[in-house]
């Protein structure tokens, strides 16, 4: 019995190890997508956010342009979720939204908030 296992024939680890390796895959497959459209849409807010000064940058402009992003990223932002504001010598914009990412037997909410905060040349 000892040198059965000295050969390795007891298979348990492999197969748990192989377990592990998959539900890894899976996780990755399901929440990396989301992640990449969310760091996206990050870098658009702070690219418009930089932008807002050009006088054709207005706020509904940019707004209507963070959520067209939004739609072509398969986020679910809604037009109520984007404020755009701006002072004396900034422009604000805000995105709250849920990315909800199914792993089939969880339901992960993520809840995501963009602000982003530059200064008007």
């Amino acid at each position: 019995m000892a040198r059965a296992r000295e050969k390795g024939s007891n298979n348990l680890g492999c197969m748990l190890g192989l377990v592990l390796v998959i539900v890894v895959v899976f996780i990755g497959v399901k929440a990396v997508p989301a992640r990449l459209s969310v760091a996206e849409l990050q870098d658009f807010c702070e690219h418009e956010a930089e932008q807002a000064s050009l006088p054709r940058f207005s706020d509904e402009r940019i707004a209507d342009a963070i959520f067209s992003k939004a739609i072509d990223e398969h986020l679910p932002v809604k037009k109520e979720d984007i404020k755009v504001s701006r002072d004396q010598a900034q422009v604000h914009i805000e995105v709250k939204y849920r990315v909800v990412i199914d792993f089939l037997v969880y339901q992960y909410n993520w809840d995501v908030e963009h602000k982003v905060e530059r200064v008007l040349f």
